[in-house]
């Protein structure tokens, strides 16, 4: 197992693995931010490798574009408290009962989801960290622009498939740092 990881062939698979989930996770960020709210999500074609990270993770379905889109949405909406209420049709019934709040306690913004500024953000890193039938956790990487005080961080964000067929939609369950969540600075 040691020489099939260590391989030059599976450090180039891991690599070009990697530059594709960068590269949809811009394309989802990008189209959050100027596709506006009515874009419809396309299912994603082209499959993960089935050893994304054969280290920590078995990867035992691709991530469906809608999955990520919603993903983008959310992080924006959410995390950056950029609009409540889209946030709140995002959340998957697990998440708002977290919160134990109603639509209008939530939009007040005190909600289960670590804030994270999104205006100044530089771009966005998503890697898969699960994927099954109907279900997705991501860790995304959120860099601000240069300049910015607060430092990039990561975030675990878990997606759940709700409805069937046309009516099927992903929906954030699960939104948390991994490792210590930044804290800003207090203005003085």
């Amino acid at each position: 197992m040691r020489q099939r990881l260590g391989s030059v062939l599976s450090a180039r698979a891991f690599s070009v693995a990697a530059s594709l989930i960068l590269i949809a996770g811009i394309v989802a960020i990008a189209t959050v931010r100027l596709g506006g709210d009515d874009a419809e999500p396309v299912a994603n074609e082209e499959p993960l490798p089935e050893e994304f990270n054969p280290a920590t993770t078995e990867v035992k379905a691709p991530v469906p574009r809608a999955a990520q889109v919603a993903a983008a949405e959310f992080i924006l909406a959410a995390a950056g408290r950029e609009d409540l209420p889209k946030a709140w049709k995002l959340s998957h019934p697990e998440l708002k009962a977290q919160c134990a709040c109603t639509y209008k306690q939530w939009l007040t913004g005190n909600i289960p989801v670590q804030y994270y500024p999104t205006t100044n953000l530089d771009g966005a890193e998503f890697g898969v960290d699960e994927a099954s039938e109907g279900r997705v956790v991501l860790e995304v990487l959120l860099t601000p622009k240069a300049g910015e005080e607060i430092p990039p961080h990561a975030f675990f964000i878990g997606l759940k498939t709700v409805g069937k067929g046309k009516q099927e939609r992903w929906l954030v369950d699960y939104w948390a740092p991994s490792g210590s969540p930044p804290v800003p600075q207090a203005q003085g």
